[in-house]
């Protein structure tokens, strides 16, 4: 469900939040008159798409494991999971789109199918596979594990709650290098950008 959700996810960062720069680089000379730095364009975008993908992410996600029944400690992980994953997301989507902006196509569609939009796909792809496997696989074999007859030897519940908690701490940290990377890189560029 986590990965499903991701990948959903992905494609609506790529069609939507990656084309929003090229979009209103015609049109910034009007949002340059304003008395703000250009770094809160980038940053109210942010914000949105996280925010604005967090909630029905979240709360898919929190029904999901209620009609499964799992325990408080699987929820809680499926929960950071969706965080750092539309955190992540949203940040590749608009640092990439302050990187790679397509000024001469109007059509968003066109852009997101271009070669920044493709790139920005694969990155978000990558990086829920990234996610997953670090935090969602060992919640998944912690599952299993409790009707398993051989849970003893193969799927020892200490061994699987070292992992669950080592994946998830790894998979914060990826998840911290995901999102302030791009965005940093897209600040940069997007500070140096002439807009006509």
């Amino acid at each position: 469900n986590l990965a499903v959700v991701g990948l959903i996810l992905s494609t609506f960062t790529t069609r939507f939040i990656y084309p929003m720069i090229s979009l209103e680089g015609h049109c910034f000379w009007i949002l340059g008159l304003l008395p703000m730095k250009r770094d809160t364009v980038l940053w109210s975008k942010f914000v949105f798409a996280s925010l604005g993908s967090w909630v029905p992410c979240a709360t898919l996600i929190l029904l999901s494991d209620a009609m499964l029944q799992v325990s408080l400690l699987i929820i809680l992980v499926h929960q950071l999971v969706c965080i750092l994953l539309c955190l992540g997301l949203s940040s590749i989507a608009v640092g990439l789109g302050a990187m790679m902006p397509n000024f001469r196509e109007s059509s968003p569609s066109k852009i997101s199918a271009g070669f920044g939009g493709t790139l920005n796909l694969v990155v978000s792809a990558l990086y829920i596979i990234l996610i997953v496997v670090l935090s969602a696989l060992p919640s998944h074999f912690y599952l299993i594990a409790g009707n398993a007859p051989w849970r003893e030897s193969f799927l020892n519940p200490a061994f699987l709650r070292l992992w669950l908690w080592g994946g998830s701490s790894t998979a914060i940290v990826v998840g911290i290098s995901a999102t302030v990377l791009p965005l940093w890189w897209g600040l940069r560029s997007f500070r140096r950008m002439e807009f006509e």
